[in-house]
C-alpha cells in the first residue's frame, strides 16, 4: 500500500502543480505523506532479521519535491506569461487569468479567463479566442517569436 501510494504520489507530482496548482501540491503532500507513514509503520512491523523496505518512502518524497518544484515553476511562469500578455495588448483573456495559473494552474486560468468572457460571446468564440491568444503569448514566451 505504501508503494502504490508513493508511486500514485510520484505521477501526481509530475502534473499536479500544472493542472491544479495549489490544490495538486496539497493532493500530492498528502499521498506522499500517507506513503511515508505506512511505509514506516510497515518497517516497525517487521523483525528484526527481515529487510528495511524504502520504496513506498523514496516515492512519496520524490513526488513531494517534484510537486513543490513545479509549484515554483509555474509561479515564475505565470509572471512571465502575464508581462508578455500585458505587452501584447491584445490578449485580455490571459492578462485576466495570469494570476489563476498561479494559484491553481490550468484550471485557475481557465475559471479566471472566463470570468474575463463579455456578456454575448459564445463559449465557443471565447474558447477559440483563447486558444489564439494562448498560443501567440506561448510563442513569445517561448522566445520563437
Amino acid at each position: 500500500m505504501a508503494l502504490a501510494l508513493g508511486i500514485i504520489a510520484l505521477i501526481l507530482g509530475t502534473m499536479g502543480a500544472i493542472v491544479a496548482g495549489w490544490l495538486g501540491v496539497g493532493i500530492v503532500a498528502v499521498l506522499g505523506g500517507l506513503a511515508i507513514f505506512f511505509q514506516i509503520k510497515k518497517n516497525k512491523s517487521l523483525g528484526e532479521a527481515e529487510k528495511r523496505k524504502r520504496g513506498g518512502m523514496i516515492c512519496g518524497i520524490i513526488g513531494i519535491v517534484i510537486v513543490f518544484l513545479g509549484q515554483v515553476g509555474m509561479i515564475g511562469l505565470a509572471d512571465k506569461v502575464k508581462d508578455a500578455a500585458v505587452k501584447d495588448g491584445n490578449a485580455e483573456y490571459i492578462v485576466a487569468g495570469a494570476d489563476g495559473l498561479k494559484s491553481m494552474g490550468v484550471i485557475g486560468l481557465l475559471t479566471k479567463a472566463m470570468d474575463a468572457k463579455p456578456e454575448g460571446v459564445s463559449d465557443q468564440q471565447f474558447y477559440d479566442d483563447l486558444k489564439e491568444q494562448t498560443d501567440r503569448i506561448s510563442k513569445v514566451v517561448n522566445g520563437t517569436r
